[in-house]
């Protein structure tokens, strides 16, 4: 017993003092969220992101609106304030000195978030997530955060356990989906046929160009229950794997990142799909994962940390 907390803690120190997380993977993730957050913008226009009624009613009410992005320009110049969000997002995303646009990321997500009338989770964890991000961000000191810098143990710990709470947060999204739907859905999950009802829902629903695909997929009551229980199972999985090793949790990356993109295709469900891939960079891929030899051995990887340990757990 004595070795198994020795190990333990051998295990903890090593995973938040000597790993540095200050790589692309983070960055990629970073940038992920600022290109949620600007297909949003962009897409669509001031009048259908904001209602002006709802607009004036969170901007009394709300403690939040008192910093809130969007509600300090008002919205007699909000067409003005998207297109600043627009490039902050476009710099954020580029890379550029994290440091600096770190907060800003976060505060253009959290603002849209409370202020916006169209949201879904997925725009709710993009503003955790940049929340989170705060500190690894102020502590980064590259130029952009594509390449690789030395680092001290106290930024990798601050850096480490920020992204061991986004990895909780994301176990957390897959037990709480699970436990929903199980206990607090509706029985379409248990009975095996609530992807049909979803997929047929009037607001949530796929294009009308896979309707020949679609509609023969749902006639078949077996494709329906592998879909609707694979579902719960799936996600039940990825809870669990935050226990699992470090190549386990890589091989199942591709797994969720094909998982949420059908749900954005079917459902519609872009800012989600965009959020939880970011999510699911800092869940599942190791940190110091090089993005591919010949970049490996570039100029901006030259100080690049040591070689992926596979074999590492639960705090990998």
């Amino acid at each position: 017993m004595i070795q198994f907390y020795k190990n333990f803690y051998h295990a903890s120190s090593d995973f938040l003092f000597q790993r540095n997380p200050y790589t692309w993977v983070y960055g990629l993730a970073r940038t992920i969220l600022a290109v949620g957050t600007l297909i949003t913008l962009s897409c669509s226009s001031v009048d259908v992101l904001f209602d002006e009624t709802i607009f004036h009613q969170v901007n009394a009410k709300h403690l939040f609106s008192n910093i809130n992005y969007f509600m300090l320009f008002g919205w007699e110049n909000l067409a003005l304030a998207k297109g600043i969000a627009i490039v902050l997002l476009l710099i954020t995303a580029s890379g550029i000195y994290p440091r600096l646009t770190g907060i800003f990321q976060w505060w253009i997500a959290s603002s849209f978030f409370y202020a916006s009338t169209i949201i879904e989770g997925g725009d709710q964890i993009n503003s955790i997530i940049c929340l989170l991000f705060i500190p690894v961000t102020l502590l980064d000191s590259r130029k952009w955060h594509w390449g690789i810098t030395s680092s001290s143990e106290n930024k990798n710990f601050v850096g480490n356990l920020m992204f061991l709470l986004i990895a909780i947060q994301m176990a957390m999204i897959y037990l709480n989906a699970v436990t929903d739907k199980v206990y607090a859905g509706t029985e379409e999950w248990k009975l095996g046929n609530a992807i049909y009802y979803y997929l047929n829902d009037s607001y949530f629903s796929y294009p009308d160009w896979m309707d020949p695909l679609v509609t023969n997929l749902l006639a078949n009551s077996f494709i329906v229950s592998s879909l609707t229980w694979g579902t719960m199972f799936l996600e039940l999985i990825l809870f669990g794997i935050l226990f699992s090793t470090k190549n386990i949790k890589f091989a199942f990356f591709p797994i969720a990142v094909i998982f949420h993109f059908g749900i954005a295709i079917f459902l519609g469900l872009i800012s989600f799909f965009m959020a939880m891939t970011a999510g699911l960079i800092i869940y599942l891929i190791p940190k110091e994962l090089p993005l591919t030899p010949k970049l490996r051995e570039s100029r901006f990887f030259t100080n690049r940390p040591e070689k992926v340990d596979t074999n590492a757990s639960t705090f990998s």
